[in-house]
């Protein structure tokens, strides 16, 4: 269970916002897992479904493009298009129990070459694939997508899809300054998800941004002063980042068919 949202603003980013709850097979949860990286030059990607065929994706997608010069990029739609193959050989690599948990993954890519019609500002992409096939479809700029279990959550969808509603309202939020969409989307996730509980779905996420020139994550950490006046710290917990460390963080639960 989770919720990956992303989106592609007109100003020469793309932003994603993760969260970090696993739900394990005897349904217990936990806030422990970090579910988008940095995978190449420009490009990141978040998983969600099977914690397990998650990490092989994430594993399988870093090696097929580890071979890029350091002065070159890869095309955020090659990089789609090539992970579609390698994907539904991957995913039907894993136990069957593994696959009925499927696996969604979202892919933030800032093209090297191609500006979004402002001079040094690239034009970005947001590409979804889905079990079993994995065909990417591409987000339009403006609109922000999800996947994951919150993709399917009716406050959830009506969140985003008032979002979506105005193709510039992403850079309506960009008066703030460079960047400023990314902030207020976070707020606005974290705030509905407050309001919105779930089961498997956690307030604290990560903020990914991708610009042309480097992908930058970082929790959404902040201060929260309710009208009793003590200050609360809202800070990201210690979270796994490969799989060797979910396992061994998973402690007492199982790591296998666990779910995010």
């Amino acid at each position: 269970m989770t919720w990956i949202v992303g989106a592609a603003a007109a100003l020469g980013y793309a932003v994603g916002i993760s969260d970090i709850r696993v739900t394990f097979s005897d349904g217990s949860e936990r806030d422990c897992l970090q579910k988008i990286y940095p995978i190449a030059r420009f490009v990141a990607a978040g998983f969600a479904g099977s914690v397990r065929i998650g990490f092989g994706m994430l594993n399988g997608l870093a090696h097929q493009v580890r071979g890029a010069p350091e002065n070159q990029a890869f095309l955020p739609q090659e990089v789609a298009d090539c992970l579609t193959p390698l994907a539904r050989d991957l995913f039907q690599s894993f136990p069957p129990e593994e696959r009925a948990l499927r696996s969604h993954l979202m892919l933030l890519g800032a093209h090297p070459t191609d500006d979004v019609g402002i001079p040094c500002l690239a034009r970005c992409s947001v590409h979804i694939l889905r079990s079993p096939d994995f065909a990417p479809t591409i987000a339009r700029i403006g609109e922000v997508v999800s996947i994951g279990s919150g993709s399917s959550f009716p406050p959830y969808q009506d969140v985003l899809a008032s979002l979506s509603a105005d193709p510039m309202s992403l850079l309506h939020m960009e008066v703030a300054g460079i960047g400023a969409s990314s902030v207020i989307v976070s707020m606005v996730v974290q705030k509905t998800i407050e309001k919105n509980p779930v089961p498997g779905i956690s307030p604290h996420a990560h903020i990914c941004l991708v610009h042309r020139g480097f992908v930058n994550i970082t929790p959404n950490d902040h201060e929260q002063y309710p009208q009793t006046g003590e200050k609360i710290e809202f800070r990201m917990p210690k979270v796994a980042t490969t799989w060797k460390e979910f396992v061994s963080m998973a402690d007492c639960q199982s790591p296998n068919c666990a779910v995010c």
